[in-house]
């Protein structure tokens, strides 16, 4: 319960850490628009004064005759029903006026900015005027072309002829202005990307491993819960066994004293093997055994090995198919840890296997490592169990349904030793046809 209140707080810290960088970051991008349209509003500005500040226009002269005409035939022609209103003639005549756009350009290009943009004019105001007289014609701002969202006022001009008066803004709208602008946040936005990437990253690892502490905790009672149950079973045993040893009618028959006998010790031994396997892994994790290497013949040990076994099983014995196909005589490895290993494999074949039970050992070799495949007719390893199953205190769903007694410890215990050896251990295996273990152990 404190873990999830963990979690959630933890990402609900990581939400508003999310919200105050974006937070900061469109506030910068705000700030860095105003300073963009201070900055370019104020050149596009002096451009245009600067070309306003020429004595003679020769070109404005020349639009402002033509719109003079223009307006005279409005007043005084008679023209089509079906023609243009005054403003949408005047804005085409206007916008055809390049001089101004062609000087702009150049003015910002040698202030050494980027000069990528839109020229755009705004009628505001237009009247025919007669002998003193104004007729006011533009009065719908939907006939022109109006500058859009975020397009930076270059000036306002107003021009008195003949026969009209005409006020319009002049406009320029950069095509590329937030490229421009996301160009001088780059360090900010790097830094803020970073910034989350990290705490993402964190925030991932500190769960995952919380994940993993949940885990390795529940793993770690399964085996508590699993150690008292198996050391409490010998103790019973011998327990009730000794109490019966010490009645009257027990100790006159000698058949029934033997045999009380036998399975203290049997019991006896079970325990102290039990007790060598937890301590044998409390050492391991500590790194303080070292293997002692020597020189094995191993078509014997493998075969008194396998003979033992067999004894051990008394009644229940395997069937077990020892294939060997050795080009060496002796191999190099720790006689006690591998027979440790073939122990348990073998062991867990019995437990897991089909009745009958039926085992196959191959040991082969060649120039570079020593093999050594266990095969079962068990009902096999379900897929997402096996990249588990060499964990410690690991027991699959198999032995939980067989009410299997165990402390999880064997195949972890078993890949240790290969490890130590500078070796391999690898699985396969398919439900319904039994596993293989390979074992692979340089020479």
């Amino acid at each position: 319960m404190k873990n999830r209140l963990l979690i959630w707080l933890s990402l609900l810290a990581l939400l508003v850490l999310v919200g105050v960088q974006y937070i900061f970051v469109t506030e910068t991008y705000r700030t860095k628009q105003q300073q963009f349209d201070t900055k370019f509003g104020t050149l596009v500005r002096e451009g245009l004064n600067a070309f306003n500040e020429y004595d003679v226009h020769y070109g404005l002269d020349s639009v402002m005759f033509l719109l003079d005409n223009l307006a005279l035939e409005y007043l005084f022609a008679a023209r089509d029903t079906g023609s243009s209103p005054p403003a949408v003639e005047f804005h085409k005549i206007l916008r055809n006026y390049r001089e101004p756009e062609i000087f702009l350009r150049e003015y910002v290009s040698i202030a050494g900015e980027e000069s990528a943009f839109t020229y755009y004019l705004q009628i505001n105001e237009l009247y025919l005027m007669d002998m003193g007289s104004e007729q006011k014609v533009y009065s719908d701002s939907m006939l022109v072309s109006i500058a859009p969202e975020g397009a930076l006022l270059a000036g306002t001009y107003e021009q008195i002829r003949n026969f009209f008066r005409i006020s319009y803004d002049v406009y320029v709208s950069f095509n590329n202005r937030s490229k421009m602008i996301l160009k001088e946040m780059w360090m900010i936005l790097s830094l803020a990307i970073l910034t989350l990437l990290f705490v993402f990253v964190i925030f991932y690892l500190t769960l995952r491993n919380m994940l993993l502490q949940a885990r390795l905790s529940e793993m770690k009672t399964d085996f508590i819960n699993n150690m008292t149950h198996e050391l409490k079973t010998p103790l019973s045993t011998i327990s009730v066994a000794s109490s019966a040893l010490g009645e009257k009618t027990i100790i006159r028959q000698k058949d029934k004293v033997e045999e009380l006998s036998g399975l203290i010790k049997r019991q006896n031994k079970h325990l102290s093997e039990l007790i060598d396997r937890i301590l044998d892994i409390h050492i391991w994790e500590k790194d303080e055994v070292r293997i002692r290497l020597t020189e094995n013949q191993t078509e014997k040990w493998i075969r008194q090995l396998v003979n033992a076994f067999q004894l051990e099983q008394g009644k229940s014995t395997p069937s077990i198919d020892l294939e060997l196909s050795l080009k060496m005589t002796t191999h190099l490895f720790d006689e006690v840890h591998m027979s440790t290993v073939i122990n348990n494999l073998l062991s867990n074949a019995v437990k897991y296997g089909n009745t009958p039970c039926r085992i196959k050992v191959e040991l082969t070799d060649d120039d570079t490592h020593l093999l050594i495949t266990v095969s079962d007719n068990g009902p096999g390893i379900a897929r997402e169990e096996q990249k588990h199953i060499f964990e410690k205190f690991y027991r699959g769903g198999e032995s939980k349904k067989r009410v299997i007694k165990g402390l999880g410890l064997g195949l972890y215990y078993v890949k240790q030793i290969v490890e130590a050896h500078r070796g391999s251990i690898s699985l396969r295996s398919t439900p319904g046809k039994g596993t293989t273990f390979n074992i692979q152990i340089p020479i």
